[in-house]
């Protein structure tokens, strides 16, 4: 069934779509946030010295370390150095527009070549999908690849040509450089594909014939081609040793087990499509494909299990609305009119977006103003600071080396090699851990804290401690081992 939503075919009807399909760009919250520091800073080093085993950016010593995600990191690295926070901006969002593309190809397969539905369902998820989790962050590159990926596994489904499978080990060498450590989840996708045989026909679910062997060989070349990366075997397993790590799951939200109200924030319009055709599927009694169901309900559990996950319920389940959907009559025309009231629409609303929100891309940066002021008075990156948490992104960056920066995993035991050195970030933070004890451990030359906080009220009790700079939320003092 093929209907269109704009069917008479002349350049302003394309324009019109293009802008609709163009709408959930206005959802995104692109800023320089704090992930993205500690990103571009590993961007340089690699440009600079190469890779390297030992942790280079903090005040410990020793840490193993790996650059994961080391392809993302210098990409977001030369953008900003060729064209500063606004090229950084321009390139998420042009990222973002190849993500709606190809979500949009991906239903038009689901859909059974719905047009209508395939621009309904993909401005519904990738409006979502936008105002969550499209970030300057290397996730971003993740999303493109699986939907590359679920679009050849559906295309072989559909043609049962193997060809379609081709290029598979390509997107899964490329996805181990941009964001290794979401590796798995390219060959979870694989397995509904891979389970969903012909003899399975029960309670409204069915299986289907195709050969499942071209399948099993493209996962096994994948697997053979994600070990080409500077860290081999080490980078494939780094999410598993760290998955259930009790320092990451308090302090981390989006690795939290999600809530009902995390699902629906999230990814609300998704699981109210599935409802609804669950409803309608009770009453017409439709036979449901197997693999959707793996797809829709996998994606969901998955969701369930930690906050980040929704996005991948968002663009599978997603593409299984475009299934769900593609028999609702939704053929009309579009008068003139409303055609080029939907175009200046959606050009005026950009243009109100952009204006009001993306004027300050460093709203996202914990106390970038404390810390450049800071750089100007105290250029010598020699010296030690110990920052909050989300600040110590944005420090190394300058140069100065920091107790703890946002890259929460490289602190943790299981990876580091050496020490359990987030849950003493947390002890620090909730009053487990003193001033003066944590002074008297490493001898910090500066710290950089946050305004009436507990450790802000400790400092100023203390009285050795000079105050060198204040902004509206943050504080930095020189401490009396300080070296300069």
């Amino acid at each position: 069934m093929k209907n269109a939503l704009l069917s008479d075919n002349n350049r302003l009807a394309k324009v019109c779509k293009l802008c609709l399909l163009a709408f959930p760009l206005l959802f995104t919250v692109v800023a320089m946030d704090n992930d993205l520091w500690f990103t571009m800073n590993h961007g340089r080093y690699i440009l600079q010295h190469g890779f390297t085993d030992i942790e280079p950016f903090t005040v410990h010593e020793g840490l193993a370390f790996s650059f994961e995600k080391w392809l993302a990191c210098i990409t977001f690295y030369k953008v900003y150095d060729w064209f500063g926070p606004w090229g950084v901006y321009a390139f998420v969002q042009m990222v973002f527009a190849a993500i709606i593309a190809v979500f949009y190809r991906v239903c038009y397969l689901f859909s059974d070549r719905n047009e209508n539905i395939s621009i309904i369902v993909t401005v519904m998820a990738m409006s979502f999908l936008g105002n969550s989790y499209i970030r300057t962050r290397p996730q971003i590159f993740s999303y493109l690849f699986l939907l590359l990926e679920l679009y050849c596994l559906e295309k072989y489904a559909w043609t049962m040509k193997p060809r379609a499978l081709y290029p598979l080990p390509l997107l899964a060498l490329l996805y181990m450089q941009f964001h290794s450590t979401m590796l798995p989840v390219f060959f979870i996708i694989m397995l509904p594909y891979l389970c969903d045989f012909r003899w399975v026909n029960f309670l409204g679910i069915r299986g289907s014939g195709y050969r499942k062997w071209p399948i099993l060989a493209a996962m096994a070349v994948s697997a053979l081609a994600a070990l080409i990366n500077p860290y081999g075997v080490r980078s494939f397993i780094y999410l598993f040793r760290s998955l259930d790590d009790g320092g990451l799951l308090r302090g981390i939200n989006e690795v939290k087990h999600s809530s009902w109200r995390d699902i629906l924030s999230y990814s609300g319009g998704v699981l109210a499509c599935q409802v609804i055709y669950v409803v309608l599927w009770i009453r017409r009694r439709e036979k449901f494909p197997l693999r959707y169901f793996f797809l829709g309900a996998g994606t969901f559990v998955m969701a369930l299990y930690a906050v980040r996950n929704n996005a991948f319920f968002i663009l599978m389940g997603g593409a299984v609305c475009a299934w769900e959907l593609r028999r609702i009559p939704t053929g009309f025309r579009f008068v003139p009119l409303v055609k080029k009231l939907a175009a200046v629409g959606v050009v005026a609303a950009a243009v109100v977006s952009c204006t009001c929100y993306s004027y300050d891309l460093m709203w996202k940066t914990h106390a970038y103003q404390a810390m450049d002021a800071f750089y100007e008075i105290h250029p010598n990156t020699v010296v030690s600071i110990y920052p909050s948490f989300n600040c110590g992104s944005y420090a190394e960056w300058l140069g100065y080396r920091c107790y703890a920066d946002p890259r929460a995993e490289v602190f943790l035991k299981s990876i580091n090699g050496k020490a359990d050195i987030l849950e003493e970030v947390w002890a620090t933070t909730h009053n487990g851990i003193t001033l003066d004890e944590m002074q008297e451990k490493y001898h910090f030359d500066y710290w950089l804290v946050m305004k009436d906080r507990s450790m802000d009220s400790q400092i100023r009790r203390n009285g050795r401690y000079t105050l060198v700079v204040e902004e509206e939320d943050y504080r930095i003092y020189r401490t009396p081992d300080a070296r300069d």
